[in-house]
């Protein structure tokens, strides 16, 4: 049993009376940190042992660790206290009264985050790692100058299950004068006795702390704050979607999930020769099939099996199977952003598939498709402690692109719908070859992909277009997020509020994006899933998804640049055209400059759609989803000239 474990049981031992303080109860506030109820988080201070998870933890928010929205309204923290961790990849929030950022490296310097003169460090305390990180003022809103939050953003996800201290020193404020530690801090630090048990019962717990900081070459007294956190469990974070998968393929037939044709539309485009629409059955885990619901629990957690849902889906033909009947593979697209299926009709996906043979099928993404965009509107404004309906919702989107992949392997693949006669026999062939599927997506299908490709037992390649993790870094650099910001403007008038709640949001997005699934793609992969290859196109200058996030999965996923890159990146290697493996591959469409700062570029210039449309990225597809290989198309780096 670790030291902060027994030391938050004495938090409960009323023989213990350290500093002539009686044990008790943590309130709902940290009193280390500069005038903000909840900094720093996430931390141990909002942990309580519980035998019965993973970690040996439980997350517990206070009834007012969460601010109350100026309407009145305070969010319950029931969905985070099911927790057994904090997020592997989520902000890490202090604040310093008129902090100048003055040797804190940022996004461009996140060598310097490991260097021994660091001002701040983040390690990994089983293993006395020093994690990589950048760090930066939120400057996103309407900012107070002086009192914004310090965003600490870890490059790579942190380990699940793993214990982490956070130390911060050497800070100056914007006169350049030296930051001290705040009052509670100091007390804490310096072994001066207090008569907050919020302090004194930590006093064990923190040894550990030093400990580790003194290992990594940091002087206890130094230090301006320091604290501890855990990182969720893996089970507890890919848990519940790898049930319901499971569960899910063992309620189909072998002919996989029954479905109905609705329509069959021939002579569709230049490329597209038909199109077939219908619904599919997919078992329903939520609580109700609409979009403002969460999923079903048992006395675990676990979710439960509520009947079944009708699954609307698309495919698509392209003329090449036709004209020569032959099985094609299959390609799965996923959408972008509260977008549908139907994107899937775009001109260039048709003109792709055509080029290259390849049978196109979609559905929606659940959770963040057109049809919630209203229940995540109306949560957002009166009911935000139900943040879950998204990344629960998207655990059922998750099934349901599971199931639409059965049906194209099982019985769709002999369909009459799909079968073709051929030019000299006349016999009918199916142009589907249901050995193997692919994905691509982009944008949220880029992103959301990143978990789906994780989680699928089927797919071994995919293709995420203007990609990246996790939302908390992610929504304040997008144009995307500007009206949404709006809606937490309405409900938060400090913007010191909004942004904890960027790092409350992750937690529970966790399970359904992909900064929660970092480390399963490939080095730590759930259970029932082959070793994937993932190709990352990325766009410099998107205003809607930034590059910064790309870099983050590429590194999380190991994969390396291709000869030659538009630009060195810190953590990715360099490989020759032609490599085996998972890359990013950087395209440059001629964008001003983007903002250093957590805000978007302007999206006037906005490259967001141009490198799914270059030539040479979707030769670099094809090649990718043809044969694993990963190719450089371009002459020199990816740019215009």
């Amino acid at each position: 049993m670790s030291v902060l474990l027994l030391a938050l049981f004495a938090c409960t031992d009323k023989n213990d009376d350290t500093a002539g303080v009686t044990p008790r109860e943590y309130s709902d506030c940290d009193p280390i940190s500069y005038d903000y109820c909840s900094l720093p988080y996430p931390s141990s201070f909002y942990l309580r042992p519980d035998e019965t998870t993973v970690t040996g933890y439980r997350v517990h928010l206070g009834a007012t660790t969460i601010p109350e929205t100026h309407q009145g309204y305070q969010p319950p923290p029931d969905l985070w206290n099911e927790l057994d961790g904090f997020s592997p990849m989520g902000p890490i929030l202090a604040r310093f009264p008129d902090l100048a950022l003055t040797g804190v490296p940022g996004h461009d310097d996140i060598g310097a985050s490991v260097a021994d003169d660091a001002p701040i460090v983040l390690v990994d305390m089983e293993t006395g790692e020093r994690m990589p990180y950048f760090a930066e003022l939120d400057l996103a809103g309407v900012h107070v100058p002086g009192r914004e939050f310090l965003f600490i953003r870890p490059v790579v996800p942190l380990r699940n299950g793993h214990r982490y201290a956070v130390g911060v020193r050497n800070l100056v404020d914007t006169s350049g004068a030296a930051i001290v530690a705040s009052e509670g801090y100091a007390a804490l630090r310096d072994g001066t006795a207090t008569d907050n048990w919020d302090i004194e019962g930590r006093r064990e717990a923190y040894e550990a702390i030093y400990t580790t900081l003194e290992g990594a070459g940091w002087a206890r007294a130094e230090t301006i704050l320091a604290w501890d956190f855990v990182v969720a469990s893996k089970e507890k974070i890919t848990g519940r979607a790898q049930w319901m998968r499971d569960d899910a393929l063992s309620r189909f037939p072998a002919g996989g999930p029954a479905y109905v044709i609705d329509s069959v539309t021939d002579e569709v485009s230049d490329t597209i020769y038909r199109e077939i629409e219908g619904h599919l059955t997919a078992p329903l885990y939520l609580e109700e099939d609409a979009p403002d619901t969460l999923l079903t629990r048992d006395e675990d957690g676990m979710p439960l099996y509520n009947g079944d849902t009708s699954v609307r889906f698309t495919i698509r033909i392209p003329r090449t199977a036709v004209e020569n009947p032959r099985p094609l593979k299959l390609l799965q697209y996923g959408h972008g952003l509260l977008g549908s299926q139907d994107e899937v009709g775009s001109g260039y996906l048709g003109e792709m598939a055509n080029r290259y043979g390849y049978v196109l099928f979609a559905t929606d993404w659940r959770g963040m498709s057109e049809n919630d965009l209203d229940a995540i509107t109306l949560m957002l404004v009166t009911e935000i402690g139900r943040f879950g309906i998204i990344p629960e919702g998207g655990h059922q989107g998750l099934v349901e692109f599971v199931a639409a992949a059965a049906m194209m392997q099982g019985d769709m693949a002999a369909d009459a719908s799909v079968m073709f006669p051929d030019a000299e026999s006349g016999e009918l062939v199916s142009v589907i070859d249901p050995t193997e599927v692919l994905y691509y997506g982009n944008s949220q299908g880029g992103i959301l992909g990143g978990v789906y490709l994780a989680m699928s037992p089927v797919i071994e390649r995919g293709v995420l277009g203007v990609p990246g993790m996790p939302y908390s870094l992610l929504l304040s650099r997008s144009s995307d997020f500007t009206p949404f910001f709006a809606l937490f403007q309405a409900i938060y008038r400090d913007q010191e509020d909004i942004s904890f709640w960027m790092a409350l949001l992750q937690n529970l997005w966790d399970s359904a994006e992909p900064g929660g699934w970092g480390r399963q793609m490939i080095e730590d992969p759930i259970d029932g899933v082959p070793v994937k290859r993932v190709l990352l196109q990325d766009a410099i200058g998107d205003a809607q998804v930034s590059t910064i996030g790309a870099q983050n999965m590429a590194r999380a996923y190991g994969a390396s640049l291709i000869e030659t890159p538009f630009a060195e990146i810190w953590g990715l290697g360099i490989e020759p055209s032609g490599f085996a493996g998972s890359a990013l591959v950087e395209y440059e469409h001629g964008a001003p400059a983007v903002p250093t700062t957590n805000v978007p570029p302007d999206d006037a210039y906005d490259t967001h759609e141009d490198t799914r449309r270059t030539p040479a990225a979707q030769e670099q597809l094809n090649t990718f989803l043809a044969t694993g290989l990963v190719e450089q198309y371009c002459d020199g780096a990816c740019d215009p000239e």
